[in-house]
């Protein structure tokens, strides 16, 4: 279903006409800024109440639309065009013709547990919130209540299975479930692996990741980013879209994201990448234990001074952590762990245009001029944001197998 409107801006008068996709979504906020004045104007859509306009005031609509007044396109659940009106070309239609009907149907199911877990929010919190603080009670009690299970849940592993499987239940819809269960598959082989020929070295590093309390705290850093995932769940939508949708790479053309801006989540970027600096520590503590029998052996390179154990890893910025990985077992790609862009973003040398959506960077140290720039849009951004999400998640799984092995063999309860 369409909704076809035109509205006056209230700050400069000019008028444009709206083409408002609905989603199933209960509430949808839409925004977009007026191209003339750039004041924002919401269109919020409560289903079965109507729909509420701020920024603007709406006037008669006349149809079909002429090519001469401004339009926009808006949508929740994927990106729409930067194009003039065309009648039929709704953002369902142009976004079919995209993906195909069978993703699209993928796309939906995903966008509509969204729109259920959306609902659930403030008790999915409540339930990580008490386990990142140890309240085993109440967490027994929410968690099992929540999953509708009847599992004993007082040892720590079992606490553990509970969390994970709730992480993987209400999140599915950011996760990729296949990749993940082969992520998982993998980690579980190698830590057997590690238990039938490295078994003394492989505790050795489990007492210190656990005993330093580095581990748990690695576990709560990941368990914070997940309620900001819900907070921010309407910008993904459209990025979720882009799993299938082959043309974009192609054709680079921007594409409008309704609702939101690039402040709001710019430090959730910051944020995943933080986290996933320091679970490069996991990564490389595997590695060398792999490699060279010892957790604390990292291999030596010409052009770089080496840490000489994995405390002094820990300490090094993000790239070169990187660096300092030889031909690792678990490998991030430079898209996900965008060091430049975080570094840009964190140091407040970045420009968001609110019309256009496009964010322009300075990666590079030049002083007091800023001449060489970086570009993409807010939807690119958004995009990164999961992916970076989605790598944090599948080492987060990393993190639980591990603790799985010390809760069973290494200090069992």
């Amino acid at each position: 279903m369409n909704i076809n409107m035109s509205v006056v801006c209230d700050d400069c008068n000019t008028v444009i006409n709206c083409r408002v996709g609905m989603s199933n979504r209960r509430l949808q906020p839409l925004r977009f800024v007026c191209e003339e004045c750039l004041s924002p104007i919401d269109i919020n859509v409560n289903l079965g109440q109507g729909i509420t306009i701020e920024g603007a005031n709406q006037i008669e609509t006349k149809g079909p639309f002429d090519s001469e007044t401004a339009f926009v396109d808006l949508h929740l659940d994927f990106p729409v065009a930067f194009d003039k009106y065309i009648m039929g070309m709704t953002p369902f239609m142009m976004a079919s013709q995209r993906c195909g009907h069978e993703n699209m149907q993928i796309h939906a199911f995903r966008v509509n547990t969204l729109n259920e877990i959306s609902e659930r929010t403030p008790e999915i919190k409540k339930i990580i919130k008490l386990y990142r603080n140890n309240k085993e009670k109440l967490y027994r009690k929410r968690i099992l209540s929540f999953l509708e299970s009847n599992i004993d849940c007082k040892m720590k592993i079992d606490q553990n299975y509970a969390l994970y499987h709730l992480l993987e239940r209400c999140f599915s819809p950011f996760n990729e479930p296949t990749k993940n269960l082969e992520t998982v598959e993998g980690y579980t082989e190698k830590i057997i692996w590690f238990a039938e020929n490295k078994r003394t070295e492989f505790e050795k590093l489990l007492e210190e990741l656990v005993g330093s309390g580095f581990l748990k705290n690695l576990q709560d850093d990941c368990l914070q980013l997940y309620p900001k995932m819900l907070d921010f769940e309407l910008i993904f939508r459209p990025a979720l879209f882009l799993d299938f949708d082959n043309t974009y790479e192609n054709s680079r053309m921007a594409y409008r994201v309704s609702s939101h801006d690039f402040d709001e989540i710019k430090d959730l970027y910051k944020d995943i990448s933080e986290v996933l600096s320091r679970q490069l520590v996991l990564i490389a503590a595997v590695n060398n234990l792999e490699k060279r029998g010892d957790h604390n052996s990292f291999a030596p390179l010409e052009k770089m001074k080496v840490p000489t154990s994995l405390n002094k890893y820990a300490d090094v910025a993000f790239g070169q952590k990187l660096e300092l990985l030889d031909d690792p077992w678990h490998s991030i790609s430079k898209e996900v762990a965008d060091n430049q862009l975080r570094n840009s973003i964190a140091h407040f040398k970045a420009e968001y245009d609110d019309v256009s959506q496009k964010l322009t960077y300075f990666p590079k140290r030049e002083g007091i001029k800023q001449e060489k720039s970086e570009e993409m849009y807010f939807l690119d951004f958004s995009r990164k944001i999961l992916l970076a999400y989605r790598e944090m998640h599948k080492l987060n799984h990393l993190i639980k197998c591990l603790f799985v092995f010390y809760f069973m063999y290494v200090n069992p309860e």
